[in-house]
């Protein structure tokens, strides 16, 4: 397990690992950041609400970002979600 600050400290995760894959829950607070992804990411949100590339999820949805893409979160709340790599 792995904790990592972001942004001065406005993300942050614990990484980790099961048998099927690596993954991290993140916590951010209010604020717009951009990423560029490493591996194919699973993003489930898990509390209030995250504006991904202009689209809400709430609690429980979730979207596949490809490999080598980037992309936009935006929170207006402090929120949190589940990130599943491949």
């Amino acid at each position: 397990m792995k904790h990592n600050k972001y942004a001065d400290g406005k993300l942050q995760n614990i990484e980790f690992s099961d048998k099927n894959s690596n993954k991290s829950v993140w916590v951010i607070e209010v604020g717009k950041y951009n990423f560029t992804t490493e591996y194919e990411e699973t993003i489930q949100c898990l509390t209030w609400l995250i504006t991904i590339n202009n689209i809400n999820y709430t609690p429980g949805q979730k979207v596949t970002i490809a490999k080598n893409k980037e992309f936009t979160i935006v929170a207006k709340e402090t929120s949190s979600y589940l990130c599943l790599y491949k």
